[in-house]
């Protein structure tokens, strides 16, 4: 029964679990077109005792007809970026390590101001206590952008909005017989850096937002390519220095969700899950957030050569929006990865996602449907090419100079030491 809870657990573990992973169990299951290896063309990193290093950079060329996905004004660009990244992995037989740093730093011609630095740190650990007892701690610190186009994206005619974003989480997983049970708990706090405009300074503090979330999780499995699991997650949320004179929109709320995994090492493979959400808010002015909750992901191996992925979920994301405590987001994707050649992969992709404000009546609803391309032009050495048609669109009368139809191209030269 152990077997059966390695070939599975991967599905029904929250994404933090799987921290720490090392690359042959990155790659069990069935060959695909994603997870195949290719002797001599694949960077094989340097070797610092047991640690492999892993450096890569990217240098990369952009294009778009729309830079500030507005509907006005509505101007074109082209840019350029730089992408250096490094990963350092643990190679021993028990307990793992890995740390990660990284960078994208983009230019535009004509545009100055939408130039933008992204960097980041982070470590992930797994401790083998025994057994049957795996202990799992991460922690990362990012510096984002909230992208031009998203609901984030609320200031025009200044630098994109910026911030500090810091994790911290662990877990503990633990087997009992064929049972798996896992508990976790995770700190994330966002830090908003203020934006000049002139001789403005435009205050982004009462963005700033912390979040408070733990859970447990049960796994059984019930055949050797089947298991269920059973969750209850809870939560809590602040801002720290929002207005005292407005309404709050700290809040708390739980999920309870009932999923199935299925298929690892067949075809078909992936996980539903289905449950219930509730999410209150100090103030009554925002109304209570129930109802269904779900989480989809599905894999079909059609070849070796060919795999379509689905992939869908409803959850409640913090609101970058004073006046509103939170947003009900639905999500949607369907993607495939073909291997047209030895060396040269297709990844078409199309998406769709719902945004309801809650405290108010607006919706937002984006698209977008693409096809992206990776070349292995030689060993080391990645070419990846992508064309990228999006959409946004509101129901709120005051945000339509907000909607868009962006085109974005973009061409990658990718050398993987």
């Amino acid at each position: 029964m152990a077997a059966r809870w390695g070939a599975l657990a991967g599905a029904l573990s929250w994404p933090m679990l799987a921290a720490g992973q090392s690359a042959p169990e990155r790659r069990a299951g069935p060959e695909t077109v994603e997870n195949r290896i290719r002797p001599g063309m694949e960077g094989t990193g340097l070797m610092a005792g047991s640690l492999r290093i892993l450096p890569t950079v990217a240098f990369g060329v952009v294009a778009t007809d729309d830079l500030y996905a507005r509907r006005v004004p509505r101007v074109a660009d082209v840019g350029a970026n730089l992408a250096p990244a490094v990963t350092v992995q643990s190679q021993w037989n028990r307990h793992s390590l890995t740390l990660r740093a990284d960078g994208l730093f983009e230019r535009y011609t004509r545009h100055g101001a939408e130039g933008t630095d992204r960097y980041g740190a982070g470590a992930a650990g797994r401790i083998d206590i025994g057994r049957d007892t795996r202990v799992n701690l991460d922690a990362a610190i990012d510096r984002r952008i909230e992208a031009r186009g998203t609901t984030g994206d609320t200031l025009f005619g200044v630098k994109p909005i910026a911030y500090r974003q810091v994790s911290l989480g662990g877990s503990v997983e633990q087997a009992v017989g064929a049972t798996r049970l896992a508990f976790d708990l995770r700190f994330d706090r966002f830090h908003y850096f203020n934006r000049h405009d002139g001789n403005t300074t435009i205050v982004l503090a009462p963005r700033d937002y912390q979040a408070l979330a733990g859970g447990a999780k049960l796994v059984r499995p019930i055949s050797s390519a089947v298991a269920v699991s059973l969750a209850l997650r809870l939560n809590s949320t602040r801002y720290p220095h929002e207005d005292r004179t407005q309404p709050s929109r700290r809040g708390h709320g739980y999920a309870v969700m009932a999923g199935i995994a299925f298929g690892q090492d067949r075809l078909l493979e992936g996980q539903v899950a289905l449950g219930y959400l509730h999410q209150r808010f100090a103030s009554r002015a925002y109304p209570t957030i129930t109802g269904l909750a779900y989480d989809a992901n599905v894999q079909w191996h059609v070849t070796p050569l060919t795999t379509v992925s689905l992939a869908a979920d409803k959850t409640i994301q913090r609101s970058p929006i004073i006046d509103v405590a939170g947003i009900e987001q639905q999500q949607f994707s369907l993607g495939a990865a073909h291997e047209l050649l030895r060396t040269l992969i297709l990844r078409p992709s199309v998406s769709y996602t719902i945004n309801r404000f809650r405290g108010g009546a607006r919706v937002d609803r984006y698209a977008s449907a693409g096809l992206a391309a990776t070349w292995q032009a030689a060993p080391h050495v990645m070419v990846e090419g992508a064309l990228r048609h999006a959409l946004g669109r509101t129901s709120a009368p005051v945000a339509k100079p907000r909607e868009y139809d962006q085109n974005r191209a973009t061409i990658t030269l990718k050398y993987v030491f």
